[in-house]
């Protein structure tokens, strides 16, 4: 088989467990760091404490797991994309995207020529092309949806942007129709369409969605890497001690921060910390009424992620559209509860967390509180919380990749 992503995302697990699996002919993605091939390579010219930060950037496209021979790279699209990004040019990033999707899927469809396979597994927006040109080589297609549809997104957020327009960007949230016609085709060309939650099925599903692929779609749930994210038994929780709350992912609407941001507002500062790992995506000055009580780390490395998590006592993510959030499965392996929105495809009560049963401030707060005036639950949920994440192992993942394979192959 051949796994294609022109990013990351859970795209890494996927060959490995392929690769693990004897089934995975070839990876291609834009970015994966070897210190013996360019552009990485330049690293060994810089000055040391510019080579230091260079690395370290490098190495957040980097699995020590997947073999470098079978992992190929191409394009320089997903390199102008984030600079983008990281400038705060989210709209002409978006527009990038595009562009690097089709260039990529010209390199895919090139290695598909060069390597053949019996079948590919692509990711959404990305795989439209490759998709088409299979089906007339009688290649299986897969679609790992990873987020939910896009229709049904704009429908949740413009629900949001009238209520709380002051945290947007600019008023351009919607996905645009361009790019619902190439997840359109997607889901016409897939043979198969794997999802990583309930809540991502049900948006495909939906009347204003293709429900005509319902009968395509089998769940497939994702794993957190055991390789940065070893589980543990945590130590008991200090008493008398502030409540270290953290966010992780990217720090926008879609991912209900303006919800935690005014919900931790109303939270007395010797009762609880916030820390943000991830970029801020909302307009500048309506952070800046919040900034005092947060601590935001833009971008780290995957395993910088987990020390994160180890040095907080609860992972928080009221977020309103997902597909299966492996930051999750990443804190319960920590051994760290979660209070999460119920659009994450994961309940976690009782044993490790709170799955909120509405999304809005106040439930928020009343979460938080619960947590403020009764830290000891936290000990509770640490220690219920690498139990729970036995189901989220990659063990796990390559016993239901191998079992999908028989329906595939």
């Amino acid at each position: 088989m051949g796994v294609f992503h022109p990013g990351t995302q859970h795209s890494w697990q996927t060959a490995r467990a392929l690769q693990a699996l004897g089934q995975l002919r070839w990876y291609a993605t834009s970015i994966f760091y070897n210190p013996q091939r360019w552009p990485y390579r330049i690293a060994n010219y810089l000055p040391h404490h510019l080579r230091i930060k260079t690395i370290a950037e490098f190495k957040r496209f980097y699995h020590p797991d997947l073999l470098p021979e079978l992992v190929h790279t191409a394009g320089v699209h997903e390199w102008i994309e984030r600079v983008f990004a990281r400038a705060g040019f989210r709209q002409v990033s978006k527009r990038v995207n595009v562009w690097g999707n089709h260039a990529f899927s010209k390199s895919v469809l090139r290695l598909m020529k060069s390597k053949p396979v019996r079948a590919v597994w692509g990711y959404d927006t990305s795989s439209a092309d490759v998709f088409k040109k299979a089906k007339d080589w009688g290649v299986q297609t897969i679609l790992d949806k990873t987020i939910g549809d896009s229709r049904v997104y704009n429908s949740i957020m413009q629900e949001v942007y009238k209520q709380y327009k002051e945290f947007f960007e600019n008023k351009n949230f919607r996905i645009p129709q361009k790019v619902i016609d190439i997840q359109d085709i997607e889901y016409t060309f897939a043979d198969h369409i794997y999802v990583g939650s309930h809540f991502c099925e049900e948006t495909i599903s939906d009347p204003i969605a293709r429900p005509d692929v319902k009968k395509k779609i089998k769940l497939l749930p994702y794993c957190f890497d055991d390789i940065f994210f070893k589980p543990v038994t945590p130590a008991a929780r200090p008493a008398g001690t502030p409540v270290r709350f953290l966010f992780l992912g990217e720090a926008g609407p879609r991912k209900g921060i303006h919800l935690l941001l005014r919900a931790f507002a109303r939270i007395p500062v010797s009762a609880a910390t916030l820390t943000i790992v991830g970029q801020l995506q909302i307009r500048r000055d309506a952070f800046a009424r919040y900034a005092a009580r947060v601590i935001v780390h833009s971008t780290v490395t995957r395993s910088e992620v987990a020390r994160f998590i180890r040095n907080c006592d609860c992972l928080v993510f009221p977020s309103y559209f997902e597909g299966s959030p492996i930051t999750i499965y990443e804190a319960l392996a920590c051994g760290r509860g979660v209070i999460q929105s119920k659009n994450m495809g994961l309940d976690a009560i009782p044993c490790a967390g709170l799955a909120l049963e509405k999304l809005d401030e106040q439930t928020l707060y009343e979460a938080l509180m619960h947590v403020v005036d009764r830290p000891d639950i936290l000990n509770v949920w640490q220690a219920n919380a690498p139990k729970l994440a036995e189901q989220f192992t990659f063990g796990r993942y390559c016993e239901s990749v191998s079992r999908s394979l028989s329906a595939v192959l």
